[in-house]
Order: C-alpha cells, then sequence, then structure tokens
C-alpha cells in the first residue's frame, strides 16, 4: 500500500508499522499522550526520531467536515476528540491529493473513515459494514437522528440508546 497511513492509538499499540517498513506514518499528539505502556511510546517516539512518523495538528475546517459526517453516521457521540483530530488529520493530508489509509481498531473511527472515502485497516479484521446509527428511547420508541452528544429522551427523559439504521457491506 502506498501512500499516508494515519495511525490510531491501536497501531501504535502492537508491532503493525513493522509490516510497512518504507511507508509514512502519520498520528496526532493526543494519540501519543493515550500510549500507556513504556514499549508503545519508546517505539512511536523512535518512528517520530528516524523521521519515520510525523505528528501534526488538525484544522479547524477538517475538524467540523468529520464532525459533519460522524454526525450524519450517528458516530459523533461515540468519537473522542483525538479520534476527530486523528480523521481531521488525514482529511487534509487527502485534500492535499495524498491517499490515505487510516489504521484503527476502533469500529467509530473506521465507520467514518469510510464515509469520509479513505481506506482503512482493521486491525481487529472485524468490520464488514458501514452502519448509519440513530438513537431511540426504550421507554417510548421515540426516535431521533444523532446529531448531538445527547443521551436524554426529549420525551421521557429515558436514557437513549444507539441501533441500527441501515448498514452498507463494505468491499
Amino acid at each position: 500500500m502506498k501512500g499516508v497511513f494515519v495511525l490510531d492509538a491501536a497501531a501504535l499499540l502492537s508491532n503493525w508499522t513493522q509490516q510497512y517498513p518504507d511507508s509514512e506514518f502519520v498520528t496526532t499528539r493526543g494519540i501519543l499522550d493515550e500510549l500507556r505502556n513504556r514499549p508503545s511510546r519508546e517505539r512511536a517516539e523512535r518512528l517520530v526520531l528516524i523521521g519515520r512518523m510525523r505528528v501534526a495538528d488538525s484544522d479547524p475546517d477538517s475538524v467540523r467536515d468529520v464532525g459533519l459526517a460522524a454526525s450524519k453516521l450517528g458516530d459523533l457521540k461515540v468519537l473522542s476528540d483525538n479520534d476527530v483530530s486523528l480523521l481531521a488529520i488525514a482529511l487534509s493530508i487527502q485534500g492535499a491529493g495524498r491517499t490515505v489509509t487510516v489504521v484503527s481498531s476502533d469500529f467509530s473511527v473506521l465507520n467514518t473513515a469510510t464515509a469520509l472515502e479513505f481506506r482503512i485497516v482493521d486491525l481487529t479484521a472485524k468490520m464488514r459494514h458501514q452502519i448509519t446509527w440513530i438513537l431511540r428511547c426504550p421507554a417510548c420508541g421515540h426516535k431521533e437522528q444523532q446529531g448531538s452528544k445527547e443521551s436524554e429522551c426529549p420525551v421521557c427523559g429515558t436514557k437513549l440508546t444507539r441501533r441500527r439504521k441501515k448498514s452498507k457491506r463494505l468491499d
């Protein structure tokens, strides 16, 4: 695979990067901060020191665009700020005309990445469908699109749950 690999923490927690010795990697400072064990931190620091991995910052326009895409899918509520920032960096790189592959084990990150038309590497090899979610109240049945991070039913006050609205098979 050519292009740029945008790495989530799971790729840095494993030895995944060793499979692609001549590839370019990008991640965020927030993702590096998620690395708690010493071997993973040292591996990531080594990649930065030898120039194989770059630590980038996201721009506000890309963050907004990722938020809109995640909101349409119903993933915004479960994506962390680091996840959104990672996808925003991928969007910026793609906007510069480069091929981007997002590497993660987080289903919501991968789901949003497919909507943004990135290539993906699922480290768990379990993702088969892109899913659009809705919020549903288990008490009264009220349904709403996931646009916000609200988790309470506006009708009865019960906690809303995520339910699959539709899915599209990934090739």
